[in-house]
């Protein structure tokens, strides 16, 4: 599951004083578990009718689901960088991003 790597990373997150949410198109029910199976330590919202991932513009009409894409929003809520299609395996790319916005801070 990909959010096994958030996961596994979340204190680098944290450290740079992220935080995570993860949004998955799976229902209630379904999240809750994957949550508790992988221990997630952050919050797993369900987007069961696409309406959040059509919001944020990652909602692919052709296959009628949302394309895996990570956001950082800052706290103002203004996206500062967007990796669209990415593994949630590769948090390389979002830590590096996170990193060079806490720096320019």
């Amino acid at each position: 599951m990909e959010f096994a790597r958030f996961r596994d990373d979340h204190a680098k997150y944290a450290a740079l004083g992220a935080e995570i949410v993860g949004v998955s198109s799976d229902p209630p029910a379904r999240n809750l578990q994957w949550a508790r199976e992988l221990r997630l330590p952050f919050r797993l919202l369900s987007d069961p009718d696409g309406r959040v991932s059509r919001a944020w513009g990652v909602w692919d009409e052709t296959w009628n689901l949302s394309r895996r894409a990570t956001f950082l929003v800052d706290r103002a809520g203004v996206v500062r960088w967007v990796d669209l299609g990415g593994l949630a395996m590769e948090t390389d790319r979002t830590l590096a991003a996170l990193s060079a916005l806490a720096r320019a801070r």
